[in-house]
């Protein structure tokens, strides 16, 4: 531009020429000093528009990864919810089977109730007469249909326990109504001992008969694996007769005692004075401290011809009296067994002779 001008003002023209030139060169200075200025402009313009179109092509690629990620949160999402879907019914599945299995037990719960109330009565009627064969035979029909139904439990809940294994909740909820089961069946045992605690003969027959049983329950067959009532003398040449013999597979025998007194216990067990309460469970233990000396003093477990074991169980058909005598004297257990003999209640008896075998 410098050039161009030094040219013009070196040229020999007239003045007025000169003065138009000047002007033209004037314009020209003008229009290029436009131009320079839109060119950077326009230089600058098009570095914008590329960054924009980076810039661009920089959100598209993160629209897209968006989109994918949008479309992989959708796919998850189906997925918990078709997952949730599937634990709600197994849920559903879980509270219904939870609910049969409650009124299950309620079923069997009142049923033996109403077994437990009819064998009071009956053996209330036959109080004074012979206990014989018929007896144990009524005993045994009035039994049948509750072992029967106790069978069917059993078996209805090991099946369900091994489709829903893994049902916590279900089963915390058994285990409780097997427990309160459990507590009706004291209950009921406590009732007809109540109602045989006017004779001790009879008090006695009903522990035998309790004994008897739950040794056939496990599996052993009288006059096979036990015998009852086996007369025998002692070294003396005393008549000894042991209310059980129960033969062990080692060709060892252990000889089982269950004529222990329950009156003061069932007595009370009904008194609501608290004090009165208290003097009975004392004539209770009182009652089972005499009958453990008693039956020491015996020697069952010396009886020539029977390969027994140095000490002597004695059974106590009625589970809460076993644990109030315990509670009372929380060393009773090993007192007795200084003096030979072990106690035994219905739920302990059959760990305490696999434990002995």
């Amino acid at each position: 531009m410098e050039t161009l001008v030094l040219f013009f003002t070196r040229l020999h023209v007239p003045s007025l020429v000169t003065g138009a030139a000047g002007a033209a060169l004037l314009l020209l200075t003008g229009c290029l000093t436009v131009y320079t200025r839109m060119s950077r402009r326009n230089l600058g313009l098009t570095i914008r528009l590329d960054q924009a179109a980076r810039n661009i092509r920089g959100l598209e690629e993160t629209l897209h990864r968006l989109r994918a990620e949008r479309d992989e949160l959708r796919l998850q999402l189906r997925k918990t919810t078709e997952m949730m879907t599937a634990q709600q019914t197994e849920l559903d599945n879980s509270r219904r089977l939870l609910r049969e299995r409650e009124k299950l037990f309620t079923t069997v719960r009142d049923q033996m109730r109403r077994d437990f109330e009819l064998l009071a009565g009956r053996v209330l009627q036959q109080q004074g007469k012979e206990l014989g064969l018929r007896h144990e035979s009524g005993l045994q029909s009035l039994l049948e249909p509750m072992r029967k139904q106790l069978a069917d439990f059993q078996t209805r809940v090991e099946d369900v326990y091994d489709k829903k294994s893994r049902d916590h909740a279900a089963l915390v909820r058994e285990i409780e109504l097997l427990r309160e089961l459990n507590q009706q069946l004291s209950n009921d045992a406590l009732h007809l001992t109540q109602a045989l605690q006017g004779k001790n003969k009879i008090q006695g027959q009903w522990g035998e008969m309790i004994l008897e049983r739950l040794l056939e329950d496990s599996g052993l067959r009288k006059g096979r694996e036990f015998e009852t009532q086996q007369g025998m003398r002692n070294e003396d040449g005393r008549l000894r007769q042991p209310d059980v013999i129960v033969h062990l597979p080692d060709k060892r025998d252990i000889i089982i005692d269950a004529k222990v007194s329950l009156k003061a216990w069932t007595q009370a067990a009904h008194e609501e004075d608290e004090k009165k309460r208290q003097q009975l469970l004392k004539h209770h233990l009182d009652s089972l401290r005499n009958h453990i000396k008693g039956l020491s003093g015996k020697a069952y477990h010396r009886l020539p011809g029977v390969n027994t074991v140095d000490f002597v169980l004695l059974f106590m058909p009625a589970e809460g009296a076993f644990q109030a005598a315990v509670s009372l004297q929380p060393d009773l257990l090993t007192a007795a067994m200084r003096k030979k003999i072990v106690l035994a209640g219905p739920s302990t008896l059959l760990a305490v002779l696999r434990t002995i075998h």
